[in-house]
C-alpha cells in the first residue's frame, strides 16, 4: 500500500510560514545541497497539497512536478481543473484512502498546516519528513495544529546539512 508522506520545512520556532503566508525566509537549496530532495521525488508520484501552498508553488515559476498528479484542496475551487492540478473540496480523509488503495509511488501531503492536521488527525500520515531551517520567526503559521490526542513517532533517520539545515525523518507508529 502507499504511504502518504508530510514533507515540511519549518523554522527553529515551529512555523511553516509567516503570518502573512510568507515563505521569503526559506532557503533556496542549491542543485548540489538539494538536502536529498531529488531521491524523495523519485518516491512519490502524487500531491496533495492545500490550496495556499499551491498558489505559493505557482510563483516559483516553471512548474517543478511535472508528471506527478496533483490534487489541491480548496473547497473554493472544488471539482476545477487547471494545466497542472485539478480541486478537491470533498473529504481529505476519503480522498487519502482511496489514494492509498491505488497503485503508484507514495503519496506527498505538501503544505498546509490545516491539511496536515486532518489528515494526521485521521490516522493517515505514514511519514514525516521535516526539514529545520534555522530561522526563529517568532510567529506565524505553525507547523501542528492542537490535537484531539498523541501520537507516536518513530525517527528513521536525522540528517544536518553544511548549510545549517536538520532533516529528521519519523515513521508513525501509532
Amino acid at each position: 500500500m502507499r504511504k502518504v508522506i508530510y514533507c515540511i520545512a519549518a523554522s527553529l520556532d515551529g512555523c511553516i510560514a509567516q503570518d502573512d503566508g510568507a515563505v521569503d525566509w526559506l532557503p533556496v537549496p542549491t542543485a548540489k545541497q538539494g538536502h536529498g530532495h531529488a531521491a524523495f521525488l523519485r518516491r512519490v508520484d502524487t500531491l496533495v497539497v492545500g490550496r495556499k501552498a499551491y498558489e505559493q508553488l505557482l510563483g516559483f515559476g516553471a512548474w517543478p512536478h511535472a508528471g506527478r498528479e496533483c490534487i489541491v484542496l480548496s473547497r473554493r475551487w472544488a471539482g476545477e481543473r487547471d494545466a497542472q492540478a485539478r480541486f478537491f473540496g470533498g473529504n481529505i480523509a476519503a480522498l487519502l484512502r482511496r489514494l492509498k488503495r491505488r497503485p503508484g509511488r507514495d503519496i506527498w501531503l505538501m503544505g498546509g498546516g490545516e491539511s496536515a492536521h486532518a489528515c494526521l488527525e485521521a490516522g493517515l500520515v505514514d511519514e514525516i519528513i521535516l526539514t529545520v531551517i534555522p530561522v526563529l520567526l517568532g510567529g506565524g503559521r505553525p507547523l501542528f495544529l492542537r490535537s484531539t490526542r498523541s501520537r507516536r513517532l518513530r525517527l528513521r533517520r536525522c540528517r544536518a546539512f553544511a548549510d545549517d539545515l536538520v532533516q529528521l525523518h519519523y515513521v508513525v507508529t501509532a
